[in-house]
C-alpha cells in the first residue's frame, strides 16, 4: 500500500474511543476494587468522669454522686468497635433514709462491662453513637455510727498554725456487699479535637438485677439498682 493510504489509516486506529479498547490492568472498570475506601481499623480508649444519679428505689435512698470512668477497645470499622470499660462512683446515703438513728453511711460501686459501639456520623466534626452492652455490677453500703470524741493535734508550719482539735469519731457498724449481672445502654456526642481524637459528653442508663433479701412481715424484695451516670471527657 502507499505511505499515503497508511497514514490516515494509523491516525485512526490511535483515535478508537477509549470504550473499544481493550481494558488494562489500571482500569477501575476491569477492577472495580481499586479505588474503594479501605474500612478504618484501630485501637480505642476514653477517658471520662461526672455525675451519677441514683434513679427509682436506689434513688429513694442515694444521694447523687460521682465518678470517673476507663476504657479500650479496638474499631473493626469506622463505625462499629468493641469497647470494655471500668467505671467507679461514690454516693452518700440520703440524711431522710436514717433519720433518729444516729446512722450515716455511703454507697460505692464499680462495674466492668463490655460494650458494642455504634458510630452514626462518623466523618462529620460533631459526632454520634450509641453504645450498650452487658456488665458485672459490685456494690457496697457502709453504715457509721458516731461513737464519740478525740482530741487530735495538728500543725502545720507553713500556715504558723498549730493546734489539738476535738473531732467526731464514727464507728464502723456494718458493711454489705454485693456482685450482681446488669446492661446498660445510651447515646454520646462527641466534638473533633485532633484526627479521630475527640471530646464526649455520654448519658447511659444501667440496669443491675439483685438479690433477694426477706423484710418483716414476711415478704421478699430485690435489691435492684438503676443509674444514670452522666461522663464527659476524651476518646480515641
Amino acid at each position: 500500500m502507499r505511505l499515503n493510504t497508511l497514514l490516515p489509516l494509523a491516525l485512526l486506529a490511535f483515535n478508537v474511543p477509549g470504550g473499544a479498547r481493550a481494558q488494562t490492568v489500571s482500569d477501575p472498570v476491569a477492577f472495580p476494587m481499586q479505588g474503594m475506601e479501605v474500612p478504618e481499623r484501630h485501637f480505642m480508649f476514653n477517658v471520662g468522669g461526672g455525675l451519677s444519679f441514683p434513679i427509682s428505689d436506689a434513688g429513694d435512698r442515694f444521694e447523687t454522686g460521682g465518678g470517673f470512668q476507663l476504657g479500650a477497645g479496638y474499631q473493626f470499622h469506622r463505625s462499629f468497635g468493641v469497647m470494655a470499660e471500668y467505671f467507679y462512683s461514690g454516693y452518700d446515703i440520703r440524711s431522710d433514709v436514717l433519720t433518729g438513728t444516729g446512722i450515716n453511711g455511703n454507697h460505692y460501686m464499680q462495674y466492668g462491662s463490655l460494650n458494642a459501639v455504634w458510630n452514626v456520623i462518623p466523618r462529620s466534626t460533631f459526632g454520634f453513637y450509641v453504645i450498650a452492652g452487658p456488665g458485672l455490677y459490685y456494690r457496697q453500703v457502709e453504715l457509721l455510727q458516731l461513737s464519740g470524741v478525740a482530741t487530735i493535734p495538728y500543725c502545720d508550719p507553713w500556715l504558723y498554725y498549730c493546734a489539738t482539735d476535738v473531732v467526731p469519731v464514727a464507728e464502723l457498724v456494718g458493711s454489705r456487699s454485693s456482685t450482681d449481672f446488669g446492661l446498660g445502654g445510651g447515646v454520646g456526642v462527641t466534638l473533633k479535637i485532633n484526627g479521630e481524637l475527640r471530646f464526649y459528653v455520654e448519658g447511659r442508663y444501667h440496669y443491675i438485677f439483685g438479690q433477694s433479701f426477706d423484710v418483716p412481715g414476711g415478704d421478699s424484695r430485690k435489691a435492684d439498682g438503676q443509674y444514670i451516670p452522666v461522663n464527659f471527657g476524651i476518646r480515641y
